[in-house]
């Protein structure tokens, strides 16, 4: 995403579009890799103060305690005004110009600043009142930074271009901005009237409600029901566990847990279907507000994105739904299942033995896979592992998932795990990593202005990781079991980073839509809306059960405005990247760090050209789509050698 004051204003939406304060969801957590410990491996404390130091987030770096947060909130109050005084003045110089801009990269850095530790502490304990109410007052900051600087693109845009132009042959101080000053020029035709631009920025906080609300029903107020383990004891069902009970070889269990669940969502339907038409709503009243044809128009744009990007991406997998028919058919047949289920298809097809991955084997194991990328590469990485840029074990409250955070003021980025001990758990370790070295070739390599990466990006530099992980895997495996275990796991990613996220993709295109039609969001609606393409993409061997219909009303990514294609197409592009490096093709590693350091200082289609990936044409989709057919032919071939 290309993220300027511009296009903050474009969206409505600021802590996702700050310069320099890159958040990225990496895992969804339908997606999200199993929580807890294997069996028979010693459990993660509980009380953070039990877990050694070395495992937890060090944010004295960020802001010594408290008290340095609330000087840098009120600094950043009084840069607002400093900011708004600006308003009139720069359209008289190109000298003025430049201060303006300028002045608003600083702000823009130290707000970045503020937000993200006011984030990172309320994600280590949810229940926490007070972190709670400091994160608030943050993303109150941010809107009143947008109703601050809402004057300023209208100033540029009546300067017209080419006297800017002019002013950037004139100053050189501002050639820095010269894509930045094009981007803006490249959306004047949705940029409203300096009041008009206000009355939207001062909407942020309003508008912002449904995400912040559902955020806070789903982690604190869903009361999922009790079931029992394997072992037969009473276990209190939560998103946590339920992550951990869907990998069991267990089916009463999983089934357990996967329709405790989902049933529990199936009766807040009503109460949730009211939270997503809300946040639908906003996004189209943004695209209207804006001239835009369509909600996807509006999310797309910004970014500078074709429409026909997300079209073409479900368009070309419709035409390969027939591979994931054969993938369930496959999973059925291997798995010797009368019928298969939603909560049947996460469990491994075959079982080896069971594989205890404490967090020190996961780091070397990583380290050892991305050694293609470089001596650079990896001593960053090293020092990630070696200074407390993660928050690696389940506590109490904590966020769940996972997820990586930058902030261009800090000295590193930040992730947050919740790691169990299985492959999986490894897996997310290696992708997030890829997240966070983005961003810190981003921050070391560009200004402010384009210190932040596009979201179309964002998954790729993770999603090689995982490429070049499962092939490190691969190359060191012993036996044909091994082998299968990989390839399982590679099939999965294409299924659930490709197909699934396709498939929420689709969802999220028609409710749209549907909205922009004038037909309303019920839960029944968004039910059978939902259970339509899980049926269409899973094929005639799926059985839907009931409550699965409601699993598109727990996806927190709706509600980030046309965010999970990214995941599809970064795949595809991560896909080729990788298979390139692995060849050792000449000069890929080398064009995969230029991505890496590129940040937002071109559109991202051509971002992704540096890394030799063109995601206009339908070539990387349809070629990882052929992969993953190979790959059911080698899984096959291998099972029946067994």
């Amino acid at each position: 995403m290309k993220l300027n004051t511009a296009l903050i204003l474009i969206t409505g939406i600021l802590l996702t579009l700050m310069p320099g304060c890159q958040q990225v969801d990496s895992k969804m957590p339908e997606d999200a890799k199993p929580e807890g410990t294997v069996k028979g491996q010693e459990a993660a404390p509980v009380r953070r103060q039990d877990i050694d130091e070395k495992y937890r987030w060090d944010l004295g770096v960020v802001f010594a305690d408290e008290a340095a947060w609330e000087a840098a909130y009120t600094q950043v109050g009084k840069s607002l005004e400093a900011f708004r005084a600006l308003q009139g003045t720069p359209g008289k110089s190109p000298a003025a110009l430049f201060h303006a801009l300028d002045l608003r990269d600083r702000l823009s850095a130290e707000l970045g600043r503020v937000i993200y530790w006011a984030g990172l502490t309320y994600h280590l304990d949810m229940k926490n009142a007070k972190a709670a109410g400091r994160f608030d007052r943050a993303r109150s900051l941010g809107t009143k930074a947008n109703e601050a600087t809402s004057w300023f693109i209208p100033e540029v845009l009546a300067l017209a271009k080419d006297k800017v132009q002019k002013w950037l042959e004139e100053e050189k101080k501002l050639a820095v901005y010269r894509h930045a000053l094009d981007d803006i020029f490249r959306v004047q035709d949705h940029v409203l009237s300096p009041r008009e631009e206000e009355l939207l920025a001062m909407a942020g906080e309003v508008t912002s409600a449904p995400g912040t609300i559902f955020g806070r029903f789903q982690n604190t107020d869903l009361d999922f029901p009790v079931i029992r383990d394997s072992d037969g004891k009473e276990v209190q069902l939560s998103s946590a566990k339920y992550y951990k009970f869907i990998y069991s070889k267990d089916r009463r269990l999983r089934r357990d847990a996967f329709l405790g669940l989902h049933k529990t969502y199936m009766k807040k339907r009503n109460t949730i279907s009211a939270m997503l038409s809300a946040q639908v709503k906003q996004h189209i009243f943004y695209a209207r507000a804006r001239r835009f044809k369509s909600a996807l128009e509006s999310a797309l744009n910004g970014p500078g994105i074709p429409t026909t990007v997300v079209e073409n991406l479900i368009k070309t997998v419709h035409a390969h739904l027939p591979k994931l028919h054969r993938y369930t058919e496959l999973r059925k047949k291997v798995m010797q299942l009368d019928a298969v289920h939603r909560y049947d298809l996460r469990v491994a097809m075959v079982e080896g033995p069971e594989e205890k991955v404490p967090y020190e084997a996961a780091t070397r194991t990583v380290l050892a896979a991305l050694k293609p990328l470089g001596k650079d590469y990896c001593a960053t990485l090293q020092k990630a592992f070696d200074t407390r840029w993660i928050d690696v074990y389940e506590t109490p409250n904590k966020r769940s998932g996972a997820y990586s955070w930058g902030s261009y003021l800090a000295p590193h980025p930040y992730i947050l795990l919740n790691y169990g001990g299985t492959r999986n758990d490894r897996s997310t370790l290696a992708h997030e990593v890829g997240h966070s070295l983005h961003s810190w070739y981003t921050f070391k390599c560009q200004p402010h202005v384009y210190s932040s990466y596009a979201t179309f990006c964002a998954e790729v530099a993770s999603t090689v990781n995982e490429v070049l992980l499962s092939h490190h895997l691969m190359k060191h495996a012993r036996t044909d079991l091994e082998k299968m275990l990989i390839i399982q796991e590679e099939m999965e990613n294409i299924r659930t980073t490709v197909l699934r996220q396709t498939l929420f993709a689709d969802f999220e295109k028609t409710i749209h839509e549907m909205v922009e039609a004038g037909k309303p969001l019920t839960g029944d609606v968004l039910c059978e809306v939902y259970g339509g393409l899980l049926q269409k993409y899973y094929g005639p061997h799926i059985t839907i059960d009931d409550c699965a219909r409601a699993e598109g009303m727990r996806i927190p990514h709706f509600y980030r405005n046309f965010y999970v294609y990214t995941y599809a197409t970064s795949y595809c592009a991560s896909n080729n990247i990788g298979r390139r490096i692995i060849r050792n093709e000449p000069g890929a590693v080398q064009a995969f760090i230029r991505f890496l350091s590129a940040g937002s200082s071109k559109y991202p289609l051509e971002v992704l050209k540096l890394a030799g990936v063109d995601m206009t044409t339908p070539a990387p989709i349809e070629d990882t789509l052929k992969r993953f057919g190979e790959l059911m032919d080698q899984f096959e071939a291998l099972h029946a050698r067994l």
